[in-house]
């Protein structure tokens, strides 16, 4: 049951527990007015009660004084508050209004300013009056009618309005109003403000205080009566020129901050009783707001009206009179937050001063810190707020805005910057820029090396320069002094990622581990994210790809709700590969999928390789060895000239599709191509594989016997899928001798394959013999089975192969060893095949053979079974039970 279903049920309004809100505190010299009091009387009785009128005219007084004397009556907090402009707090009270009704009675929403709501706010509000209007009890406070009440609320009488007129005070009101703030005031000084105020609650504030302000009450009677000026301008710099001196230095030193808190004011104003004289302003209703949280004490503080702030604003502004104490005090809190670490506040506080050189030396100190967080914001108000001609010149400042614009991933951009900075920096600017810019030149040019738009070598000396790299066979070390922390952080972690893609694993091992240590020792997700992405993608790389997943899913942790970006792709990509390796297909293609939500221009040349091979190596698994061959050929964004490593990886995946194709002659071409990136074990395993399918099994078995010790510097995935094509090999010559042999080194097999769950690896032979499986599957069920048989046998059982599933070598009723029976298991998969019609050709294709290699299967049956033609070879076979 609905909500409103369940409150009409019970003839109760629903009401719910709502968490502590920001209740703003209304003031002492308030005046309450009947027609308003009866309106907000009667808000519980009502789903959706609006208030809008311009501001001054009092609503939020008139409402926080309404809620303050309801939850005294009640004992409790019947009302709750949100501002418009605070998306979480809307959240919140939106996700309460959901939970099912309390005992205690209806809890009204109160939402100031709701013309400041955010559209998926509106729309999160707006979905619940449509779908039931009942189950909410809404104040909503504003300048402007939301559109968000649905007309079917409004038609059913769910939505009841006070507006500009009805919020005008009446004459005995307003003359209430004025005398609360000007008790000495007579009837003609009433009768002047009345007359200009025209019942707005804001300019009798003010009237009244401009005239109990004065020295000369006629005089100022006068004043306000012969004005031209909009009255509420004119009585405002009349009542701030009534000000004592250090409430107006808090009012102008505080201007620039939508919410004061206590602590800001203290800091801005430099007077340690600012909080004080805020609070009197707001109790005196000089259009200042008081706001309690209980929850959240940085919550508590104070509004200004947007009257008030128009004009200190202007006084503040560069052209304005009060423009030096605004300097001054936006130099006392870079000071204060430059001290305590704040990069953002120090650095927001620095670019509200004009002061280049004080932004020059913030920036240097805290980008880095602040890109770490990814505060991209903050950092770019600052640099926009910075002259174009300066910023374009000054090498400082241009590293700054490549980092952010990197950030950002606006990557055409933060090249041509990079671009522009490194121009600089070859005419001999090196001298005038700091050691943590130096560091972000040298990270920016090891990033353009790494996508290809620089040389490695440059790129990878200066890094190492400003690290103070040593590496060599004693000792591994870096001289970071005058460096933050953070900045050679990033840049290591950079110089890691390149290395990575060079192959240089031990050097990029070191660096990742040099970072992860730092990021251990303080609160910085994305780097502790990023760390984490780039030794998953290592440990990837060397083939220890449960390690990879468990680092990855550390990661994920650390920072779930991160942006698709550079770092989310490595984990993501990581994860794929280790799932790959355990035919977990489901997860492995959601984590491929993942990997490509991150925008192009940020994935690196490692990434997008890998990617592409890891879409490759699924569709291999999955049966579609086509659509795998024609990734690979179709090259996208990917590098030509790949390191040795990857082309290394490369041509074994395109093994893998060939040989689950049956394609001996993209088998036989492969093996040059592997030698020519050093990949000698790869090249020999294929020359084995290519002479096996060919037909000559024993040959193969020999090979891979010569091959496998040699293996034990080579990727654990190259001798690994050596040992299971020896397996496959034996197992596909099909005699008793051969197949024990098979079965004999299966738990061998699982050992190798089972601490990174090489699952993959080991389906490489069912490519290589169709029954592959059943050698594992025996092990499983038999007196000793090897812990891994059971799982690896369900996973190869669930698989689709590329080419049609061929008869099995079958139970004959007389040994194998009888003359009767001379075929191998490749023999009978022709004569199978053979049974079922069709030329050579035709066998061909069924079989992903050559003709040439059916010709000498042929040949071999015809021999064996002592026929010439095909007709007789099938009339023996089925008298014989081999058909």
């Amino acid at each position: 049951m609905a909500s409103g279903q369940r409150a009409r049920a019970t003839g109760k309004a629903p009401v719910h527990t709502l968490p502590s809100s920001v209740t703003p505190r209304p003031p002492e010299l308030f005046v309450p007015r009947a027609r308003l009091d009866e309106f907000l009387d009667t808000v519980p009785a009502t789903p959706v009660n609006l208030m809008i009128a311009p501001a001054g005219s009092g609503k939020t007084a008139a409402a926080a004084a309404w809620s303050a004397r309801v939850n005294r009556a009640s004992g409790r907090s019947t009302v709750a508050w949100a501002r418009g402009d605070q998306d979480a707090a809307v959240a919140a009270q939106i996700e309460e209004m959901r939970c099912p009704e309390q005992p205690d009675g209806p809890t009204v929403v109160v939402i100031d300013d709701v013309h400041l709501m955010s559209e998926q706010s509106r729309d999160a509000l707006g979905a619940i009056l449509v779908a039931d209007p009942d189950s909410v009890r809404l104040l909503l406070i504003g300048r402007q009618e939301p559109d968000l009440v649905p007309i079917s609320a409004a038609l059913t009488g769910s939505v009841r309005a006070l507006r500009v007129d009805d919020l005008r005070f009446d004459e005995t009101d307003a003359a209430d109003l004025v005398r609360a703030h000007h008790p000495d005031a007579d009837p003609d000084d009433v009768a002047a403000v009345l007359e200009q105020a025209d019942g707005w609650a804001a300019a009798l504030v003010l009237g009244s205080r401009a005239l109990a302000g004065s020295a000369d009450i006629a005089d100022a009677r006068a004043s306000l009566a012969a004005t031209r000026q909009p009255v509420l301008d004119y009585l405002l710099h009349e009542v701030f020129e009534t000000l004592p001196d250090d409430l107006a230095q808090v009012l102008l030193t505080t201007c620039q901050r939508a919410h004061v808190t206590a602590e800001e004011s203290i800091l801005l104003s430099g007077l340690p009783d600012a909080p004080t004289l805020l609070d009197q302003a707001a109790a005196a209703g000089l259009l200042v707001t008081g706001y309690r949280a209980e929850a959240d004490v940085a919550l508590t503080g104070w509004r200004y009206h947007p009257l008030l702030l128009d004009l200190l604003r202007r006084r503040t502004a560069p052209t304005g009179p009060d423009w030096a104490v605004i300097v001054a005090a936006h130099h006392r809190a870079t000071e204060a937050y430059a001290e305590r670490r704040d990069a953002e506040l120090a650095v927001r506080h620095a670019g509200l001063t004009g002061d280049l050189d004080l932004q020059l030396r913030v920036l240097r100190e805290f980008a880095s810190d602040l890109i770490s967080q990814r505060r991209y914001d903050a950092l770019g108000t600052v640099l926009a707020g910075i002259p174009l001609d300066i910023r374009t010149r000054h090498a400082d400042l241009l590293v700054v805005q490549a980092m952010l614009l990197r950030g950002q991933g606006r990557i055409d951009a933060a090249k041509a910057t990079t671009d522009r900075v490194l121009a600089l920096d070859g005419r001999s600017l090196r001298d005038l820029v700091s050691r943590d810019t130096e560091a972000q030149l040298a990270l920016l040019e090891v990033w353009q090396a790494r996508y290809g738009w620089r040389e490695a070598g440059p790129a990878l000396e200066r890094a190492g320069r400003v690290l103070g790299c040593r590496h060599d066979a004693e000792v591994s070390a870096h001289d970071l002094s005058g460096l933050s922390p953070v900045s050679a952080a990033w840049l290591t972690l950079e110089v890691a990622y390149f290395q990575t893609w060079l192959g240089e694993f031990d050097l990029a091992a070191i660096h990742v581990q040099d970072v992860a240590m730092y990021a251990r020792q303080v609160d910085l997700p994305v780097l502790t994210c990023s760390t984490l992405a780039g030794r998953a993608v290592l440990e990837m790389v060397d083939g220890a790809y449960q390690s990879s997943l468990t680092t990855a899913e550390a990661a994920l942790l650390v920072d779930p709700d991160a942006r698709a970006d550079a770092a989310s792709a490595r984990i993501h990509l990581s994860r794929g590969w280790a799932l790959l390796q355990e035919l977990r297909l489901t997860e492995a293609e959601d984590a491929l999928a993942r990997f490509y939500e991150t925008p192009s221009g940020v994935m690196d040349p490692l990434l997008l390789t890998f990617g592409r091979l890891l879409r490759a190596g699924l569709q291999t698994a999955v049966g579609e060895a086509a659509e795998a061959r024609r990734i690979l050929d179709t090259r996208g964004d990917v590098p030509e000239r790949l390191p040795h490593h990857l082309a290394r990886l490369d041509r074994l995946v395109r093994l893998l599709i060939a040989v689950a194709m049956g394609d001996l002659a993209t088998v036989d071409a492969l093996a040059p191509a592997m030698r020519a990136v050093g990949g000698d074990a790869e090249a020999r395993l294929a020359e084995a594989l290519s002479i096996g399918l060919g037909g000559d099994e024993p040959r193969a078995v020999r090979l891979l016997n010569e091959l496998l010790p040699t293996t034990v510097d080579a990727p654990v995935t190259v001798a690994l899928s050596a040992a299971v094509a020896r397996a496959a090999m034996l197992q596909r010559i099909g005699t008793p001798g051969s197949v024990q042999a098979a079965r004999d080194l299966v738990p061998e097999l699982l050992s190798r394959a089972a601490p990174q769950r090489l699952i993959w690896m080991l389906a490489f032979g069912s490519l290589i013999s169709p029954t592959f499986g059943d050698l594992v599957s025996s092990n499983a069920s038999g007196t000793y089975p090897h812990p891994f048989a059971a799982p690896v046998a369900a996973a190869l059982g669930g698989l689709r192969r590329s080419y049609p599933e061929v008869a099995r070598h079958r139970d004959l009723g007389f040994g194998p060893d009888d003359p009767r029976a001379p075929l191998t298991a490749r023999e009978l998969e022709v004569l199978e095949q053979l049974s079922l019609g069709g030329g050579n050709a035709d066998l061909a294709r069924a079989l992903f053979v050559s003709e040439n290699t059916v010709k000498t299967h042929l040949a071999s049956i015809y021999r064996k079974l002592e026929v010439d033609r095909r007709v007789d070879a099938l009339r023996v076979a089925r008298a014989h039970g081999l058909l």
